[in-house]
């Protein structure tokens, strides 16, 4: 395989600033339609603001910080841009996250060599449709994941060839955090000194599948330079439709939002497995009277979350003028993505947030003192096995 990765940084907070210039200098944050933060400039990152937070919560971590609503037109139009600029070699390519895709080399090019001129030429085209400032980091493997790590630890117009036999050292000393696995294997990793992902990369695979699932062991093939997924031609295809009946028909929201659920759960958890989520999808809805009506929900983020879909959609369907009873539906999912990966800073995070533990914890040594003790490392250049540790009472 031979798989090139485009990566635009900070592709949002460039787009909004030609609104305002100021937007990747000061404490900036986009929010979506949920009043959630969906991307915040270095300066609000250094104060705690992250990617999914509140916009409240995020005001009290940094009382500066100016937020706006996320304007989603013009952020798609220059999405389409980019991925019209990649499709222009009629090769196969994969939309990602917002300003990345992966695209298959693999039919022209799959050495360095013959990859660096054809880098060069995309780099180039990129520019000239979205502007200098909207400027691609490339990174190029042949793996998804070892790809889209070359392009994220590359400076914007430079680009980052890794190939096969530079792949474990590559990978080795980079955060783990660049695994798109949830938050809380992520904090269970951290707790066990897995910090990059060569630590990862030599557990036992029995005990990483035993505690985190098939998505956990998927997670390490990556992070041993091992991923055979083909790029799926995202751009142009999309899953079949998902059809299900209404048997009686029903104008009850919960009914008809408990039963696309129950359709879509199985695709979800397959999604999550490998690591996917959903970033667009539509429900076409018929009503007994004959007409038809159709909603199409996105994600600023590709999500596996059923709660998140739940909300979504019945919030949609609350706002749609329902003209009878709904006999029948059928939902596409038009776009999957890999899940968001975790951001560098997410480890100063967790030590910084309050456990259901910590609650118990605080209320016991008020009454009873230090009666429960944590582990601290002494010698963290051990092995896991061997490593030297001490307690501490906690209070």
């Amino acid at each position: 395989m031979s798989v090139l990765c485009c990566h635009i940084p900070d592709f949002l907070l460039h787009i909004a600033g030609r609104s305002y210039s100021d937007a990747t200098t000061r404490p900036f944050a986009l929010i979506d339609p949920e009043e959630r933060i969906c991307a915040a400039s270095a300066p609000a990152r250094e104060s705690g603001v992250r990617r999914d937070m509140p916009a409240r919560q995020a005001q009290m971590r940094c009382p500066d910080i100016m937020l706006q609503p996320l304007d989603i037109q013009s952020s798609q139009e220059e999405q389409d841009a980019l991925l019209g600029a990649l499709t222009q070699w009629q090769l196969p390519v994969e939309a990602q996250t917002w300003g990345a895709a992966y695209v298959d080399l693999n039919q022209v090019a799959d050495v360095a060599g013959e990859v660096q001129p054809l880098a060069v030429e995309l780099g180039r085209r990129v520019r000239q449709e979205l502007g200098e400032v909207l400027q691609p980091a490339l990174g190029w493997d042949s793996g998804k994941f070892t790809a889209r790590a070359a392009a994220a630890y590359t400076a914007p117009g430079r680009m980052r060839l890794v190939g096969k036999t530079e792949e474990s050292r590559f990978l080795s000393p980079l955060s783990i955090t660049l695994l798109p696995l949830p938050l809380p294997d992520q904090q269970q990793l951290y707790w066990l000194g897995v910090r990059t992902l060569g630590q990862f990369a030599v557990l036992p695979p029995a005990a990483v599948w035993q505690r985190f699932g098939s998505a956990g062991r998927l997670a390490q093939s990556w992070a041993r330079g091992h991923d055979d997924r083909p790029v799926y031609n995202t751009v142009q295809t999309s899953l079949p439709p998902i059809e299900f009946d209404l048997d009686p028909p029903t104008s009850l929201l919960p009914i008809v939002v408990d039963t696309a659920l129950s359709v879509l759960q199985p695709h979800l958890q397959a999604m999550r497995d490998r690591l996917e989520g959903c970033r667009r999808l539509h429900m076409d809805m018929r009503f007994v009277d004959g007409s038809t009506k159709r909603i199409t929900v996105s994600f600023i983020e590709a999500t596996g979350r059923p709660e998140r879909l739940q909300q979504t959609l019945t919030h949609r369907l609350q706002a749609l003028e329902w003209p009878a009873e709904m006999d029948r539906a059928a939902i596409a999912i038009l776009e999957t993505a890999e899940l968001p990966a975790g951001q560098l800073s997410l480890f100063p995070e967790l030590l910084e947030q309050t456990s259901p533990l910590q609650d118990v914890v605080q209320k016991l040594s008020t009454r009873y003192g230090g009666i429960l003790s944590q582990g601290e490392i002494v010698q963290s250049h051990h092995l896991l096995a061997d490593r030297r540790i001490r307690f501490h009472a906690l209070s």
